[in-house]
């Protein structure tokens, strides 16, 4: 799977939240990360990011807490067309592979290695379940 990034969330479409980290503080590799990527220092103010997983729309909404450098907080949603039901298995799966993309791009010692490793420990269905 590839993650890249989209223009944005296309019409006629709805996000629903799969995953909401409140305070990206614990994790400042992560915030410089998503900072740089989204060119998030210089229009903290934008609409949400949406990056795809094979073809299939994310949507990474960051948030903000006061004397916290932003972003402070990361939400992700699933993009889906219309009223369609949220694939879920597939949702976990790529948000799976969304977590892994962050921990690469956040650098040692994360990994998305890492991640997948964790995952298969904590026997996280999504993780045993890759086509």
């Amino acid at each position: 799977m590839t993650v890249t990034r989209h223009a944005e969330r296309p019409a006629g479409h709805r996000c629903v939240p799969l995953l909401h980290e409140p305070d990206l503080g614990h994790y400042p590799e992560f915030a410089a990360f998503l900072a740089d990527t989204f060119d998030l220092r210089t229009d903290p103010f934008r609409a949400p990011a949406v990056v795809a997983v094979d073809g299939r729309l994310y949507e990474l909404t960051f948030t903000g807490r006061s004397g916290r450098p932003f972003p402070a907080g990361l939400e992700v949603g699933a993009i889906v067309e219309g009223l369609e039901p949220l694939d879920a298995d597939q949702a976990d799966r790529d948000l799976l592979e969304l977590m892994g993309w962050l921990a690469d791009g956040a650098g040692p010692p994360w990994s998305a290695q890492g991640v997948r490793d964790t995952a298969a420990i904590f026997k996280v269905a999504a993780a045993r379940a890759r086509p």
